[in-house]
Parts: structure tokens; C-alpha cells; sequence
């Protein structure tokens, strides 16, 4: 005979278990028996977040996917030949067509192809905003129930979301008792219809069963921590939402929680953000990832030319991997010290040019209150001499060179399926199920091996004094505990953060560049007034490098970058479980609504928290205009003030705030900055489509089109790239 006393948890409704208190195991296990149970708890759940002290809209969720393979969602070309006249000029016929049949927001994507047999578009990311408003919560939130008891809340609201990133309540983080993070019960899974009544047993009572769910990692971060770390003021944790992150960056800081994590970020922090010399080389490399994008497209110029195309009209060239293999360049040499070009323009020659060379030739000069001098004396003879003099091409270099495509290939991927895992049903079951039937993790397992190899190559080439060397000296990176198939010369935490390091170096930062040139390819006078900012400050003369003194004086660049993120947030959602229940105002206009609404409204503990940051930065409650790119909003103060998310909510956060913030945002926003200004200065950047438009509207006197309709969307993934590649033709300037 088993006792279930749930009532504590069921404080909203009646318990509508009451009646099957007492119930023998083999009624339990019945098929019958568990899935009426499974109702009830459902049923149970949604009255939870339905009732009086949360009052919000709630759903039943069900899985997407059963299996699901990536293949279907790789990202690939347009398909339109732009060298074709005819073919260019039906597109753009076609498309004004489709834009008039009262489509305002028609897209073409592929072009001359529909990509509505994709087995999973950004369809849940867009329609965010409108479910909120259809089902009208308190903020605008909504509620929906994942399997049988995963309560998870939706919220594109900076009130909401701000109590839930910031903290508010003590997580202890050391206890020993009742059920551990992360086992699968803790997040609405179950094993089998068979074992329901022991599931629900050992939840109450079986705490010496749970030892077998700690794992060996766990034991020895909990020896690691001192007694002062037991506790951690904070109101989420990531713990154990990004469960199906592991297979992927393991219990590197991204999805490390507790005293790991706080340990891994500090030491991250410690040996990247604050290693000697690294803002010198953070802008060394910035510039010379903007020299591997310039080699990139002189490169694609001359095989062009090597086939026979016509050299007058300017080529229409995919971005996208041009911008991966720059950034994931600039990445690696910074975490490595390890001097390695990845730009597909690299010859044998190049190899003899060591990074003292390349700082000499970039001429960085910069009125930097640090210094009057050519940047290149700040210290950075010193740098260069030693950065280069330790470069060595070995075999393991040209193993990674080699590599290179193969894995590029697999980090687009991998963001497809970590994604479709939260939506199959996987998601509900336990981990070893997924491991042993899923279809889904063998494509991941083959997906990750040259990921993992990789990172594998950068630990083992790292140089001494190199971010990835110190790490591998501090204690919160040098656990061995069991190599996923690498060698033993590198330790499983160190192989977990380099696979996060480089991922979120490269990947980030590719989007988000490939994002801003869509936007200003779509925008040229803004396009425009960027690049005679960027002149102003660079000068007419033709510098090869631009410094963060120069670009902290374009705040017309930074407002380009920052509505850039605003539309296109890289990470569109993040998500937490709650470790306390938050309590926040009620909305006003929500109370205004209602006779009897109460004047606060609580997130209850154990709930997870999914934060809509691309639905946040288009609320049309907080934007005004919210779909449009319009830069001048961050600098224009008439028109700062029409946007109560800057003004008043603070509801702009592409980084998310708060401890589990993203720590490499000092790093990125000079990136972004100093990559950009220099494309920008070189470089014209032109959609081909609105040529291709613009000439058919003058030949037929059509009515004239929105760029917002021809914006790329978006390819699903946990970061997002704009579906299909992004072509654009690149004029140099003159």
C-alpha cells in the first residue's frame, strides 16, 4: 500500500488525487490506471497556473517531434540563378504579384522555391506575440503544461522577466536531501507507464535510491566547494531547462549551475576577459577577421572570374560562411595564442607572416586617452614578438585547417537538433531512452564528433599563457571524468568549455553580423549615413584598422548594431527554473480589466520560466514601431521617448542580465564593431532583389514594396541565421 499526499504542491484547486490515496502497486502499473493518473496530474497542473495566485491562460503542450533529422533544415542557397536576367526579372514580377493579394508581409525566401515542407521554421518564435495577445494574461503571459507535471511559463514582458534573470530568494546549492537536480522527474518525464507507482514512491520516500542519480562530476564539484559557496542568492537556475544541451557542451559554463558554475566563471572570466594584452589583441584579431572577410570575397571574386563570368556586373556572393570563417578564425587565435588563418583564401605563403608582421602592416594608430602612439608600440611589440615566435604549423594545425568545413557544417547543425530535442518527445522521457532508441541522438552523436574533435585540437595546440592553457591549470577545469571519445591529454571540463568558447565566439557573432548586413542591405540611406560617420572618424584616407577609440565615437554604428539585436536577437529565448516563487505587481492594465483582480501575482517554485527576448524586443506595448529598423531610436532623444521599453522598462537585453548573463558581451560588442565599421568602409552592400524590384516597377509603373517584405526569415535553431544564406553584392568602394 502506497500513500499519495500531493496537496502541498496542489494548493490552488482541490486535489483531485484525493480519491486514489490509497491504491495497490498493481493498479498503478496498469496501463489504464497510469494514464488516467497522467490526466489528473495534467488536469492538476493547469488548474495550478489557471487559479488564483498565478491567473494566467494555460495550454496543454504536445511534443512536435517523435524524431526528427537535420538534414531537412540545413541551411543552403537561394536557389534563383542571379546571373540569369530573365530569371531574376520573373522573380520580381512574381513577387509584386503575391505582394498585392493582401500579403503585406509576403517573404520570399527561397526564392523559386517554397520552404513550407521545412520540418521546423521559427513559426513558434514569430507567433509568440500573437498567442499572448489572443489569450490576454496578466503582462501578456500565457502558461502551458509539458508532458505531465512541467509547468512552464511564457513571457515577453521586461516586469516578469527582470524578477525572474535578476534573482530574488536563497538556492542552497550543496543539500544532499530529497530528489537531485536534473533526474528526469524533476522536469515532467517518466520511464514507463509500469513503474508509475514506484516513481511516485520514491519521490516521497526513496532518498537513498537518488545517490544512483549524482553523478561523479557532481561528487567531485561538491568536494571542490567551500563551505562559504554553500549558498547562492539568485531566484533561477538554468538547472535543469538546458538538460538537452549536454550532449553538446557537456558542463562547460554555459550549462554548468551551482558551485560549478560559479567556479567556471570565474576562472573564464579570470583567464579570457582579463588575461594580459587581450583588449590589444582583441583588436588585432577584430581587424584581421575584417582582412579574412575582405580575402574571403576577393577570393570568390577570382573563382568567378576563373570561370568564365561576365566581370561587369557585380557577383551576388552567400555571405553567411564567408562571416563563419572569419569570426570562428578570430575565436580560435584568440583562446589559443595559436597563429592559424581559416579564410578560404589562404596559400602556403601565408603561413610565413607571423602576427607581429600583420599588427606592423595594420598601421593601428588611435588618439586613445591611453596613449598617442601607434597602438602597434603600446605593449604590443612585446605581444607580437611573443604571440608570433610561439606560432608553430604543425600537423595538428593543418588537421584543424582541414577540419574546418566539416565543422562549421556541424555547429549549424547541432543548433537544430539540441532545439528539436524540447520539442520531441524525448524531451519528456529520460536520457538513457533517448540515448538507446532515439534515431535523433545517433544524428546527434555523428553530428558532434568533428565538434569535439575540434575543440579537442585547439586544447592540445594552446599555447602557454593562452586563455585555454590557464584554464587547464585551474581546478574548475582539469576533471577528467571520462572523454567522450578524446583523448585523455585533455580533460572533459577543459574539452566542455572550449566547445562553448568557440561556438559562442563564432556563432554569435557571424549572426548578428549577417543580420545587420540583411538590415542595411535593405536600407540604404541608413547604410549610407553609417558609412560617412565611420569616414568622419577613420578619415578619407583608406586605414586598414579601425581601434575601439574610433568606434567609441560612432554612435550611429552602435545604434545600427543595437537595433540589429533588437529585431534579431541571436538567442531568442532563454529559459529558467524558478528555486522560489517570485511574487510581482499585477499588471495594471490586466487589473484594469478585471473587477476582482488581486494586486500581485506569484510564479510559483519549480516552475520554468521561457523568455521570449524576440518577442520582448517587439512588444508593440514597449516599441514603437516596433517591426521597423529604425537605428535613430537609440540616439534620437524625441524619438527615445516614444519607447518605453528603453525609457522606462529596460527592455532591451539580446545579452539577457542578471548572474547568468552572457559573459562574453564586452568581447562582442567590440567585434561587432570593429568587423562591421570595416566592411562598411570597404564595402557597399546592396540587396540584389531590390535592384532586380525596382527595376520592374519603372518599366511597368507598379505600386512600390516594403523592405520589411523582403526580409530573410529565420532558420529555427537555439541561435538564429537568416534562412537560406544571405546574398548580397559587395561594390567596393571608390
Amino acid at each position: 500500500m502506497i500513500t499519495l499526499n500531493l496537496s502541498s504542491d496542489f494548493n490552488c484547486r482541490p486535489n483531485l488525487l484525493q480519491n486514489i490515496s490509497e491504491t495497490d502497486n498493481s493498479s498503478l502499473t496498469s496501463p489504464i490506471m497510469s494514464l488516467h493518473l497522467f490526466s489528473l496530474l495534467i488536469r492538476q497542473n493547469r488548474w495550478i497556473l489557471e487559479g488564483e495566485l498565478c491567473n494566467l491562460p494555460t495550454v496543454v503542450w504536445r511534443p512536435r517531434f517523435v524524431n526528427y533529422c537535420a538534414q531537412d533544415d540545413v541551411m543552403c542557397e537561394d536557389e534563383l540563378d542571379w546571373d540569369d536576367d530573365d530569371s531574376v526579372t520573373g522573380w520580381a514580377r512574381n513577387f509584386l504579384n503575391e505582394s498585392r493579394l493582401n500579403r503585406p508581409n509576403f517573404q520570399s525566401n527561397c526564392i523559386a522555391a517554397e520552404i513550407s515542407n521545412k520540418k521546423m521554421g521559427s513559426s513558434s518564435i514569430t507567433n509568440i506575440l500573437p498567442r499572448m495577445e489572443r489569450l490576454n494574461g496578466p503582462y501578456g503571459m500565457y502558461a502551458t503544461v509539458y508532458g505531465v507535471q512541467t509547468k512552464v511559463i511564457h513571457v515577453a514582458h521586461p516586469v516578469p522577466a527582470r524578477a525572474i534573470l535578476t534573482g530574488a530568494g536563497v538556492l542552497e546549492i550543496g543539500g544532499t536531501g530529497g530528489i537531485p537536480e536534473g533526474s528526469f522527474w524533476d522536469y515532467g518525464g517518466f520511464p514507463c507507464l509500469q513503474s508509475i507507482g514506484r516513481i511516485f514512491r520514491m519521490r516521497m520516500t526513496d532518498r537513498n535510491h537518488t545517490d544512483a542519480f549524482v553523478t561523479s562530476k557532481k561528487m567531485s564539484m561538491k568536494r571542490r566547494m567551500s563551505s562559504s559557496s554553500q549558498r547562492m542568492l539568485t531566484g533561477s537556475t538554468k538547472y535543469p531547462a538546458y538538460d538537452h544541451f549536454k550532449n553538446f557542451s557537456g558542463d562547460g559554463v554555459f550549462t554548468a549551475d551551482g558551485s560549478d558554475w560559479k567556479a567556471k566563471r570565474a576562472s573564464v572570466i579570470h583567464c579570457l576577459l582579463r588575461s594580459a594584452n587581450m583588449d590589444d589583441l582583441l583588436e588585432i584579431e577584430a581587424n584581421r577577421a575584417a582582412d579574412s572577410f575582405v580575402s574571403e570575397v576577393a577570393n570568390a571574386l577570382e573563382i568567378r572570374k576563373s570561370r568564365g563570368k561576365d566581370e561587369k556586373k557585380t557577383p551576388v556572393l552567400n555571405v553567411v560562411p564567408m562571416l563563419q570563417r572569419s569570426t570562428i578564425g578570430l575565436i580560435y587565435r584568440l583562446i589559443t595564442h595559436n597563429n592559424v588563418d581559416f579564410s578560404s583564401a589562404t596559400t602556403a605563403r601565408d603561413k610565413g607572416r607571423d602576427c607581429a608582421e600583420r599588427a606592423e602592416s595594420s598601421s593601428l594608430k588611435s588618439s586613445s586617452p591611453r596613449s598617442s602612439a601607434d597602438l602597434a608600440s603600446i605593449n604590443l611589440e612585446e605581444v607580437s614578438s611573443e604571440y608570433s615566435s610561439r606560432s608553430k604549423y604543425s600537423e595538428q594545425e593543418e588537421q584543424i585547417k582541414s577540419l574546418l568545413p566539416t565543422y562549421l557544417q556541424s555547429v549549424t547543425r547541432i543548433r537544430m537538433i539540441v532545439l528539436a530535442q524540447s520539442r520531441s518527445i524525448w524531451y519528456l522521457l529520460p536520457r538513457w531512452l533517448y540515448r538507446a532508441f532515439s534515431p535523433m541522438y545517433r544524428d546527434e552523436e555523428r553530428t558532434m564528433a568533428p565538434i569535439r574533435k575540434f575543440a579537442q585540437l585547439a586544447c592540445e595546440n594552446a599555447l602557454a599563457g593562452s586563455p585555454l592553457a590557464l584554464l587547464s591549470l585551474r581546478d574548475s577545469h582539469s576533471s577528467y571524468a571520462g572523454g567522450r571519445g578524446t583523448s585523455t591529454k585533455v580533460s572533459k571540463d577543459l574539452l566542455d568549455e572550449a566547445i562553448t568558447l568557440l561556438f559562442a565566439g563564432q556563432d554569435t557573432s557571424a549572426a548578428t553580423l549577417s543580420w545587420t548586413l540583411h538590415l542595411l542591405s535593405l536600407h540604404p540611406d541608413k547604410q549610407e549615413r553609417a558609412f560617412m560617420e565611420i569616414r568622419s572618424v577613420i578619415g578619407e584616407v583608406k586605414t586598414k584598422t579601425i581601434s575601439k577609440n574610433m568606434i567609441s565615437r560612432m554612435p550611429y554604428l552602435d545604434a545600427v548594431i543595437k537595433e540589429s539585436m533588437r529585431l534579431y536577437p541571436v538567442a531568442p529565448f532563454i529559459v529558467r527554473k524558478l528555486t522560489t516563487e517570485i511574487t510581482i505587481p499585477i499588471d495594471e492594465e490586466f487589473a484594469g480589466s478585471r473587477k476582482d483582480a488581486k494586486k500581485t501575482i506569484s510564479m510559483p517554485a519549480s516552475t520554468f520560466a521561457c523568455i521570449w527576448i524576440y518577442a520582448l524586443h517587439r512588444n508593440i506595448k514597449l516599441w514603437d514601431r516596433p517591426d521597423e529598423f529604425l537605428p535613430e531610436r537609440w540616439i534620437d532623444p524625441k524619438l527615445r521617448s516614444r519607447d518605453l521599453g528603453q525609457e522606462e522598462y529596460g527592455a532591451y537585453m539580446p545579452f539577457a542580465i542578471g548572474p547568468r548573463n552572457c559573459l562574453g558581451q564586452p568581447m562582442a560588442q567590440v567585434i561587432l564593431r570593429i568587423v562591421l565599421a570595416r566592411i562598411l568602409s570597404k564595402y557597399m552592400v546592396l540587396d540584389p532583389r531590390i535592384e532586380a524590384l525596382r527595376k520592374v516597377i519603372k518599366e511597368e509603373d507598379k505600386v512600390g514594396f516594403s523592405p520589411i517584405g523582403l526580409r530573410k526569415d529565420m532558420q529555427a535553431g537555439f541561435t538564429v541565421l537568416p534562412s537560406n544564406g544571405l546574398n548580397l553584392q559587395l561594390m567596393e568602394r571608390t
